[in-house]
């Protein structure tokens, strides 16, 4: 039936459209003829589409190469390594981590990059990955590093580290076309581990603070030679030497200077009160009188001890004696005794004019004392201004070698801990034994059967999508109402063709 522009009447004569299909005439129905073709052109649709799929599926599988995983398993145990130990005693001091946390950052470290690079620098890539070796003999040096990569990102695929849950052992395997390499592969790998794992529990190693200490220490020579060369063109040989003697000579030289100075004005001052005096002493005494009186009544007394040795005092004799004694006592008394008299210099005025003469030739040296100092310490004061201008780019050039110094002797301290962290972690690396040594798979596992289950799989899903697609884009409705449900049209009437 040929569908066109119908319309109904209505009592007022206006025309009513029921259906404009313009895009095109189209068949209400078929007939069965036409169904069954239709039916078999989507089977067959449907069956070219999935079998390519299906064989390039299978060509695939053929391909895939038999891989072989060797295993082994260590038993991890708590250690020394487990147990948390501050430097300073402090809280949490002997607490350990949970067996299932310790296997878990165990098989982290069995995964790094860095044990798979190692492994395959030790194994060599042409035997592992043959075809990744050729690709990187012909590849351009830019490109040799994306291939190292793509090795380590297949090595990665190829091991694995597992622990099951509450348990003690690690299982580590590594999976390769050759048996006998993946068992010698998975050897490498455990033993690269545990290498791996003793370098990070003593840190970063001894040998690279070993390394870095002889880097500063060159430093360190190229400073000292840096500071004596400058030390040399500026005349010294030690400048920390120089600058204390200087100042040191600076300060006792200003001492000496204040003690000169106040020892003149005293000195000065004495002159002054030496030649008031001299001017105030006469310059000539009378030194002595010469008289023979006391001598005489001298000589009497003594004659008259000696009559008393032989005579008594009652005696004519000593009576004699007495009388002419007590004559000559009134003699004395009398000051009628006369003698010579003698004038000289004053020996009081001549020991104020020597000390004044020694005074005065005091000031003359210590006049010329201070002259002396002053010029020391003028001399002194220029060798600290000529210190002053060296000390900066001295200064600067011990600050560098003080920094490396230091450094340097930072670094030999950690090289010592790093040492005893080591030998630490060498001891205690007994915790991680092999409990099962890896053994020669003798059967293999290909990928076969899961390359031709994904295969027929994603051909029957494209076989679908395309017979689902081919029945929603055909241009003929099976019946009326199909027609009316599609395009929201009204049908009127239907005939049937015959052939």
């Amino acid at each position: 039936m040929n569908v066109g522009t119908g319309s109904d009447r209505g009592s007022a004569g206006v025309q009513t459209p029921v259906a404009d299909l313009r895009a095109g005439r189209l068949r209400t129905r078929l007939g069965a003829a036409d169904v069954a073709l239709h039916l078999w052109r989507s089977k067959l649709l449907m069956f070219l589409v999935f079998l390519p799929i299906a064989l390039l599926g299978v060509a695939a599988s053929l391909m895939a190469p038999t891989t072989y995983s060797a295993s082994t398993q260590l038993l991890v145990r708590q250690g020394p390594d487990n147990v948390f130990d501050p430097t300073a005693n402090g809280p949490g001091r002997g607490a350990f981590a949970r067996q299932d946390e310790r296997l878990q950052a165990e098989r982290e470290l069995a995964l790094s990059p860095i044990v798979a690079e190692r492994v395959i620098k030790q194994i060599g890539l042409r035997r592992l990955y043959p075809d990744l070796a050729a690709a990187a003999q012909r590849a351009q040096p830019g490109r040799r590093s994306a291939i190292e990569q793509a090795a380590l990102e297949t090595f990665a695929r190829n091991a694995g580290a597992s622990a099951p849950p509450q348990s003690s052992i690690l299982r580590m395997t590594f999976a390769h076309p050759n048996p006998a390499l993946a068992v010698e592969t998975l050897d490498a790998f455990v033993t690269n581990y545990m290498a791996y794992r003793l370098e990070v529990l003593a840190g970063r190693g001894a040998a690279g603070f070993s390394e870095q200490r002889s880097v500063i220490e060159s430093r360190l020579e190229a400073a000292d030679r840096s500071i004596r060369s400058y030390l040399e063109r500026t005349g010294l040989s030690d400048f920390e030497a120089e600058r204390e003697a200087v100042t040191r000579l600076y300060g006792e030289l200003s001492d000496q200077q204040a003690q000169v100075s106040a020892s003149l004005r005293e000195t000065e001052a004495k002159v002054q009160g030496l030649r008031r005096q001299l001017a105030a002493t006469p310059r000539e005494i009378d030194l002595y009188t010469e008289t023979s009186t006391e001598k005489e009544l001298f000589d009497l007394r003594l004659e008259r001890d000696k009559l008393l040795v032989r005579y008594k005092p009652d005696s004519i004799a000593v009576q004699d004696i007495d009388k002419r004694i007590a004559q000559m006592e009134a003699f004395v008394r009398s000051g009628a005794a006369g003698g010579v008299k003698r004038r000289g210099a004053n020996p009081t005025f001549q020991s104020i004019e020597a000390s004044l003469a020694a005074a005065q030739a005091g000031i003359d040296a210590l006049a010329g004392r201070q002259a002396a100092l002053a010029g020391q310490k003028a001399e002194t004061e220029d060798r600290r201004q000529r210190l002053a201008v060296i000390e900066p780019e001295y200064r600067r050039l011990a600050r560098e070698r003080d920094a490396l110094e230091a450094s340097a002797g930072a670094f030999a301290a950690r090289e010592q801990t790093e040492l005893s962290r080591t030998e630490m972690a060498a001891r205690s690396a007994d915790t991680i034994s092999i409990y099962e040594k890896a053994r020669t798979p003798a059967k293999g596992a290909s990928p076969r059967r899961l390359i031709i289950a994904a295969a027929a799989g994603l051909g029957l899903f494209a076989a679908l999508a395309v017979g689902l697609l081919r029945v929603l884009t055909v241009g003929v409705f099976a019946t009326a109402g199909s027609l009316e449900r599609t395009l929201g049209v009204r049908v009127l009437a239907t005939t049937r063709e015959r052939g």
